[in-house]
């Protein structure tokens, strides 16, 4: 038995089977729909057909499949089963046992048939594309209007739709004869606004329009019927929710390798809808997402609007419908159809031919964290044989909480049977007032408007009648059942004069600026215009020379500007009386002749990512807009194009760039942030304008001066990446202005020789207030100046941060030095700079930097200075000087210079610097340094002086004492001897690469690397006499690792006479010496004349008294 559209037990369980069999049929319908033939055998197998479903307004359903012609019935040809307009409905089934379960799947037209061989292929599509165009039937050959009528019922929609339906096809035969399903709420709805189809248009628009106008989706079903129906029940808030799904998948069906789930971010929460009528109360309503469980809740992610912000309307007539309540029903609509695209998943299944879009399934899957929830079906791609099908569907949880609608009402006046006309100072085309008698004619007859031959100045027109409804010259007019009166309405047009230099008598084509209602005026004072909302073409037969046009276009929306004009002879376009205030389309782009362009005056909003005078060659004056724009795709405005006189971005612009952030790491992508890319400024930039965030302002060879100057309080400009990139190489000078904000660049003035003046404000919040990452590094000019508003707060100064002022060749002296503010240069800041010859640190209380300078002699160690730590690797220095009332405290630099006697200041307390000095022979101690730990690797130095007054460090036999410590020995020296009283020998003490004898007294400790040398003759270990044994003591030091790394002749000392290292009495020295191989004398089991031979020179003695 055959079952249609049967959902019961035995079917859901027969969905369960892996093995489960489909079938397919087609049957061939007449117009009317009645069944004239079926096809079942003859679909092939080998070309799988499919069915394409999409939750869409107007056409949702496609088909193709192919068929064998075994017996010659399917050739296309007049009056076969596939022929124009033939229509065919399609089945698909489920075999359960005996039983088929057939489900529709729409009613199509065949859209093309090709035949190759016996197979033959065919593609349909549902029955809307008799309206919308594709089947290029029913074309309107005139404008075509669903207008609001006269009577106080007015136009109401069912019968609106019900009549269109049934309008001839041009064959006698109607455009879709199967009643409509449509909800009752439109019963007795009545339009209240308009509806236009253009000449060259097609029906399906009254449709979409009406869908648009009420909240309702349109469309053909399963069954081949057309419906127009609300999105939900006004009954049940967030209607979807309530449906019940029509299959549940859980994870046993569907794991997470099958689902691909793709997350969209830009869902929108918030939508507003004002209506557009000029006169009267302005009506207005904002639908918002306040539903806790929707990701893109506002209290989840803040406001998201609509891209272009406010949606306006009709408002229409009031009287059974407030304007509030029009407006608040179809933000509600669309915000409902903008939040349920949140999250969409895509997964094959196995076909389950009942499934149809706008319905809901159930998904469960742990991973995604899909438990029970509902996704509506938004597409289906269901193929003609056993495989599966592929289902994509979008989550509702991201739904609005409370989403509801009312029915729309709407009424009209009386008719009326006298038309009069004011043409409110018309004229035609001598200047002549014009007139038009008055028509007389019978209600519901129609007439064709006037006003072709009526002109005032370059304005456009149209005719309103009492309720404020326009109509166009030349339209049919429906005659009302009272009197009317059309006075004309002079509307003041986006109006455009363009500027046409011939070097020839040509033809020069023009183009409305957008689909509507335009006008043109030659300069001949030739005037032609056009009454549509298509765009319009126009030609001129101009002489050679010079030729002003003006073109008005009646819509703000300029989609066609770039299209409009010939770009080859255009040398100027002047756009002030351009009434638009947002520009959303191209402008002024590959105009390679055009000079001069003039910007419509209150432009607020440039948001076009298509271009602004793009890949323009030649322009010598811009004149931007007089009120504030912003500009909101900088990457595509003036880029590509040569200005030859330079360029000035006045105060009025501000640009407001995108900033795309990776999500995983944090970093800020800056390709749309590219100002001036590809483009040639010759001579000097100037740049007033503000930014929002950062930017890249690129140059070229070309450029010479670039001024970054924000001309108004509030005006910021922000820098970000190389902040200025391109060819710097012609840059003379650079000046970045106090409002401007390079605190997020990264080597900005790196690559050029220009003057450079920067300007740093504390003053004002959000401006320059460091010297970022590598900002000079490698700059090749000689002059940076740097200006400072305001207190730094910072206690530490001004930042400089790492690679800041570092290898610029031509700098002469250090930069900033002079400045109160800069109170640390870090260590990779001010680095090689290679012709620097003299320096002083200025006002600098900390230097880290400053290294590296192969050319610095003299330098001066200002009063300010504290810490030292800086001017490394200066191989040229040999004059220091420190001020006579200097501070400094801590020296740790100064490494690698040609000093030859180093003072150190009365006021510094420790030297850790001064090392690998070829050229030292002289230190001379201050009065307060408690820590000397430099001047290591100095192979000259030989003198120590301290000053009186200092009580850390003396002198003695010329070695340098901290206090009982043996500081440092004289590199001169080759026998040393410790005297008596040394505590320890400190590290670093003895850096003598060959060294006779070490003689250390008794109780004197070795520290780590106090001993540096290539090799040490002898080394003598004094200990103290003991009088009860009659000798010396046994040496208890235990650490000898100082001379790990020293070639030790021999050590002598006092020991107990064990050398067998297993003795557990055997002295440390002994296993030291025989582990590394040292010659070892105990001088307690030697005998006087041995102690003469051990060859001691000086006083040095072996009795332990030395």
């Amino acid at each position: 038995m055959d079952y249609y559209n049967k959902i019961d037990e035995a079917y859901l369980t027969e969905l369960q089977n892996p093995m489960r069999k489909l079938k397919f049929k087609v049957e061939i319908l007449s117009h009317y729909e009645g069944a004239i033939g079926q096809i079942t055998n003859d679909l092939s197998s080998a070309e799988v057909g499919s069915i394409s479903i999409n939750k869409e307004q107007g056409c949702r359903r496609s088909c193709s499949f192919t068929i064998i012609d075994r017996d010659e019935k399917y050739l296309p040809q007049v009056d076969s089963w596939f022929w124009y307009n033939r229509k065919f409905k399609l089945f698909i089934g489920v075999v359960v046992s005996n039983d088929i379960y057939w489900f529709p799947q729409g009613v199509f037209i065949t859209k093309s048939a090709t035949a190759h061989g016996k197979a033959i292929a065919i593609e349909g599509i549902d029955k809307y594309g008799f309206l919308n165009g594709e089947l290029n039937a029913r074309m309107c050959l005139v404008e075509y209007q669903a207008s609001v009528t006269n009577s106080k019922k007015g136009t109401k929609i069912a019968d609106l739709i019900r009549d269109t339906l049934m309008l001839d096809l041009g064959n006698n035969i109607p455009l879709d004869p199967v009643e409509p399903l449509i909800d009752p709420i439109f019963y007795d709805a009545e339009l209240y606004d308009d509806i236009v189809v253009d000449e060259g248009g097609y029906l399906g628009e009254i449709f979409d329009k009406l869908a648009e106008m009420y909240g309702a989706n349109i469309y053909y079903d399963v069954n081949g019927r057309l419906r127009m129906e609300r999105v939900f029940n006004y009954n049940l808030p967030s209607w979807y929710r309530h449906l019940s799904p029509q299959s549940n998948l859980g994870e046993v069906d569907i794991a997470e390798t099958d689902i691909d789930v793709q997350y969209n971010y830009d869902g929108v929460n918030i939508v507003t809808v004002t209506t557009d009528n000029t006169n009267g109360e302005i009506y207005s309503y904002t639908a918002k997402n306040e539903n806790p469980q929707s990701p893109v809740c506002i209290t989840s992610v803040g406001y998201k609007g609509l891209d272009g912000g406010t949606y306006y309307i009709s408002l229409g007539d009031t009287t059974l419908d407030s304007g509030e309540e029009k407006c608040r029903m179809q933000a509600e609509y669309i915000l409902l159809q903008n939040t349920c695209m949140g999250t969409s998943v895509s997964f094959n299944y196995p076909s389950l031919p009942h499934l149809d879009v706008d319905n809901t399934i159930e998904l469960t899957n742990e991973y995604y964290k899909f438990k029970k929830q509902l996704f509506l079906i938004q597409s289906l791609t269901i193929p003609l044989s056993n495989g599966e099908m592929t289902i994509e569907a979008t989550n509702l949880q991201w739904l609005p909480f409370d989403t509801d609608c009312i029915s729309i009402y709407c009424e009209t006046l009386n008719d009326t049977v006298t038309i009069s006309y004011n043409t409110n100072g018309g004229k035609d085309k001598d200047g002549n007032t014009i007139t038009y008698k008055s028509i007389n004619q019978t209600p519901n007859k129609q007439i064709v408007l006037q006003g072709g031959d009526m002109y005032n100045e370059n304005k456009l027109f149209a005719w309103t009648d009492s309720q404020g409804n326009k109509y166009n010259y030349d339209d049919v007019y429906t005659v009302p059942n009272n009197n009317t009166t059309l006075i004309a309405q002079w509307i003041t047009g986006n109006e455009v004069t363009v500027t046409n230099t011939l070097s020839a008598d040509s033809t020069v084509e023009f183009q409305s600026m957008s689909p509507s209602r335009c006008l043109i005026r030659y300069d001949d004072n030739e005037v032609a215009r056009r009454n549509t909302n298509t765009i319009s073409t126009f030609k001129k037969n101009y002489f050679l020379g010079t030729h002003d046009t003006t073109i008005v276009s009646e819509s703000d929306d300029l989609t066609n500007f770039d299209n409009a004009f010939d770009k080859g002879t255009t040398t100027k376009i002047d756009c002030s009386k351009v009434k638009a205030t947002y520009l959303t389309s191209p402008m002024g782009n590959g105009f390679e002749n055009m000079t001069d362009f003039v910007f419509p005056a209150n432009l607020t909003n440039i948001s076009t990512s298509k271009g602004v005078l793009s890949g323009c060659k030649k322009l010598t004056k811009i004149t931007f807009p007089v009120a504030y724009c912003d500009i909101s795709h900088p990457e595509s405005f003036l880029a590509n194009s040569t200005f030859v006189n330079g360029l000035e971005l006045p105060y009025t612009l501000n640009f407001v760039p995108m900033v795309s952030v990776d999500g995983q790491t944090g970093i800020e992508e800056i390709k749309q942030n590219e100002i001036l890319k590809g483009s040639h400024v010759v001579g000097n930039l100037n740049i007033k304008a503000a930014t929002t965030n950062k930017c890249v302002v690129y140059v070229n060879k070309e450029t010479t001066s670039l001024i970054i100057y924000p001309a108004t309080v509030q005006g910021r400009f922000y820098l970000m990446g190389k902040g200025i990139d391109g060819d710097l190489s012609g840059l003379q000078s650079i000046q970045i202005g106090r409002s401007t904000n390079i605190n997020d660049t990264d080597g900005f003035a790196s690559n050029t020789s220009a003057n450079i003046n920067l300007s740093l404000d504390f003053q004002s919040g959000n401006c320059t207030t460091k010297i970022p990452k590598n900002a000079f590094n490698g700059y090749s000019g000689n002059t940076i100046n740097v200006v400072i508003y305001g207190n730094v707060t910072d206690s530490n100064g001004i930042t400089l941060e790492s690679g800041s002022f570092c290898n610029m060749p031509n700098m002469a002296k250090l930069p900033m030095t002079n400045s109160t503010s800069l109170k640390t240069i870090p260590e990779n800041c001010m680095n090689n700079l290679t012709s620097l010859t003299s320096a002083t640190t200025g006002y600098v209380v900390d230097v880290e930097g400053c290294n590296d300078m192969p050319n610095l002699t003299t330098l001066r160690i200002e009063s300010s200075c504290e810490i030292v730590n800086g001017f490394n690797n200066c191989p040229k220095l040999k004059s220091l000087s420190f001020m006579s009332d200097g501070k400094v405290k801590e020296i740790g630099g100064l490494n690698n210079n040609a000093i030859t006697t180093f003072y150190i200041p009365n006021m510094a307390l420790s030297v850790s610097g001064v090392n690998n000095c070829s050229a030292l022979t002289t230190v001379v101690i201050g009065a307060s340094l408690t820590s000397f730990t430099g001047f290591n690797n100095c192979p000259k130095l030989n003198k120590f002086t301290v000053d009186s007054s200092n009580t850390t460090f003396k002198v003695v036999d010329n070695n340098l004492y901290q206090g009982n410590k043996l500081c440092r020995v004289p590199m001169s020296k080759s026998d040393i001897v410790a005297t008596n009283g040394t505590t320890e020998i400190m590290s670093n003490a003895i850096q003598i690469a060959f060294v006779n004898s070490i003689s250390i007294p008794n109780g004197c400790i070795l520290a780590n690397d106090s001993i540096k040398c290539q090799s040490v003759g002898q080394i003598i270990l004094h200990t103290s006499f003991n009088t009860e044994t009659g000798k010396y003591n046994n040496l208890t030091m235990t650490d000898f690792s100082t001379l790990d790394n020293v070639q030790v002749g021999t050590i002598f000392t006092y020991g107990n006479g064990i050398t067998d290292t297993t003795n557990a009495n055997c002295l440390p020295i002994v296993k030291y010496c025989i582990e590394h191989n040292i010659n070892y004398v105990d001088m307690n089991e030697t005998n006087t004349n041995a102690r003469g031979a051990i060859g001691i020179s000086g006083n040095a003695e072996l009795d332990g008294d030395n």
